[in-house]
């Protein structure tokens, strides 16, 4: 994983999976607006409580925008290749389980 990539996950405390999938979610829908309750019930990442907190996260660091409880990316330049670079990287097998080891995820095999 490249160090631009890990700078950004630290420093934009990307520190969770439901985090990272909501963010690349937003990356690949960079145009897509909504309420917690709506990518609430598009994500299944958890419920309401949890996407509020993701997007209250996201939007202190400066990766989201809200105006009157709908939110969307942050259409930034610098922002928007940062993302790039992670969506590529996440792209990459070995990669991707280096960011998950980064973040903190982990996947339990039990027998």
């Amino acid at each position: 994983m490249s160090n631009t990539v890990a700078s950004f996950i630290r420093a934009k405390h990307i520190d969770s999976f439901q985090k990272l999938c909501f963010l690349l979610f937003l990356h690949q829908h960079p145009e897509l607006t909504g309420t917690s309750r709506a990518f609430a019930e598009l994500l299944y990442l958890g419920d309401v409580r949890l996407l509020e907190e993701i997007i209250t996260d996201l939007q202190m660091v400066g990766l989201v925008v809200c105006v009157e409880n709908r939110c969307k990316l942050h259409d930034e330049p610098d922002i928007r290749s940062h993302l790039e670079y992670l969506a590529r990287a996440f792209e990459d097998p070995l990669t991707r389980q280096e960011i998950l080891d980064q973040i903190g995820y982990s996947v339990s095999l039990g027998h």
